[in-house]
């Protein structure tokens, strides 16, 4: 047992400060709905922070009457530009999610509910505080999505509420595979196990309590290296080793092993790509996909949602089948086209009829730009779209850079999984360790 100590100790002061940043990183990326996250900027970062930044642009739209004027919007707010995307002037500071045009007129999905925007005055529509994810437009009626989870249908003209609903896909239509690329992801960024937000509770919990394990164990060694404070290090030791560290175990192991397969997925991509997950095997959420809309649409007379499955299709919003398989990212209306993006999935368009494959669109294009009779695809990180110029990052892109490593160096993923081993080595010996002094003191009591 002296000699798991030892092991404990040294691995864990070697990689503790990496855990840590990793925890603290990882807890707030998880939370990536906060406001404060792009409200707060710095000025003095590296270029891989600059360049993660662009990467918040949700939506664009280039005016058919005037092509001068372009708007944009993401994370960071709206933003307008009145010389073809030369210069561009801050509207709001409300996260954009989604631009939809009806009559001249834009209608805006932000972090407060539904806004329109007259290019003159952005006004607040309906769904007031809201976080509304995505948005579908069809002549005087709108449905927005919010938190990938509750549809409205609203009466543009009454501004009212008509339907609001939980969607609830039929189990014989949620009987996909999935690849195990897509099974690492939604694991990793907690939404690979249970629904109402317990997949994102079990990620902050196993996040909290490794920040906690990180700083109170640099502590103890303090304490005991200085031979100071005796009874209070004995404190901070039962902190450091009780159940509830325990417990944590889990989602730990789970963020571990997921980060070493996302820090090399292009290396491992082929792989993981080649490997399907049958459904019956798959955790509960896989049987419900409560709250995993990621796209809508109607046209008029079919109400559509994308989900990690593929598109679904309802025309009362009760009852839904199965249209399309894979992932639909984004769905965008042009007139009877559909286009749909896809995350590690093809892109597709429908007609009238059928589903086909589009050729040449960038993978997980954000939405749909119309120019001079042409149609578009607007990605951020295109060189050739015209997007607003900062000289600062967001708090968002600081943290993301630091938690993949790109933000100290290309080579930084190396630390990271040396970092993630050496957290599989510290959950080992800490459970031994624990699992010891709770033998010992059992002996003790009933001796």
């Amino acid at each position: 047992m002296v000699k798991i100590y030892k092991l404990h100790k040294i691995v864990g002061l070697s990689f503790a400060a990496v855990l840590a940043l990793l925890a603290f990183t990882g807890f707030l990326l998880d939370h990536d709905k906060w406001s404060f996250l792009y409200t707060i900027t710095f000025k003095s970062v590296p270029q891989k922070s600059m360049e993660a930044d662009k990467r918040l642009f949700e939506a664009y739209y280039i005016d058919k009457k005037n092509p001068g004027t372009v708007i944009a919007g993401g994370k960071r707010g709206l933003f307008k530009s009145t010389d073809a995307g030369k210069h561009f002037e801050k509207i709001s500071s409300l996260q954009c999610n989604a631009i939809r045009e009806q009559k001249h007129t834009l209608y805006i999905a932000t972090s407060q509910g539904v806004y329109c925007y007259d290019f003159k005055k952005l006004t607040p529509l309906v769904l007031k505080n809201r976080y509304i994810s995505s948005l579908a437009l069809y002549e005087n009626k709108l449905v927005a999505v919010e938190e990938k989870e509750r549809v409205y249908v609203v009466d543009i003209k009454s501004r009212k509420v008509t339907t609001s609903t939980e969607i609830l896909l039929p189990k014989e239509a949620l009987q996909e595979d999935i690849k195990l690329s897509r099974f690492i992801r939604d694991l990793h960024y907690a939404r690979g196990l249970f629904d109402e937000d317990l997949s994102l509770f079990l990620n902050d919990y196993g996040a909290l309590v490794l920040l906690w394990l990180s700083i109170s164990g640099y502590i103890i060694w303090y304490l005991i290296r200085s031979k100071q404070k005796a009874q209070f290090a004995r404190k901070m030791i039962k902190t450091h080793a009780n159940i509830f560290v325990i417990f944590s175990i889990f989602p730990l192991f789970i963020l571990l092993t997921t980060g070493i397969f996302l820090d090399h997925a292009s290396a491992l991509g082929k792989f993981m790509k080649s490997v399907t997950i049958p459904h019956k095997v798959l955790p509960p959420i896989y049987n419900t996909l409560k709250a995993d809309i990621w796209a809508v649409d109607y046209d008029g007379k079919v109400y559509r949602i994308g989900n990690r499955y593929g598109i679904y299709k309802s025309r009362d919003l009760n009852k839904w089948q199965l249209e399309n398989r894979g992932f639909a990212y984004r769905m965008i209306r042009r007139g009877k086209l559909l286009y749909v993006s896809g995350m590690g999935a093809p892109n597709r368009i429908l007609d009238a009829k059928h589903f086909e494959i589009l050729k040449n669109a960038p993978h997980m294009f954000r939405d749909i730009i119309e120019k001079e009779n042409r149609v578009e695809y607007f990605s951020p990180v295109q060189k050739s779209v015209k997007l607003p110029q900062f000289h600062e990052a967001t708090l968002y892109s600081v943290l993301l850079t630091l938690h993949d490593g790109s933000f100290f160096a290309s080579w930084w993923i190396w630390v990271n999984d040396a970092a993630a081993l050496s957290l599989l080595l510290l959950l080992v010996s800490g459970f031994l360790r624990w699992r010891h002094k709770r033998k010992h003191f059992k002996y003790l009591f009933f001796k």
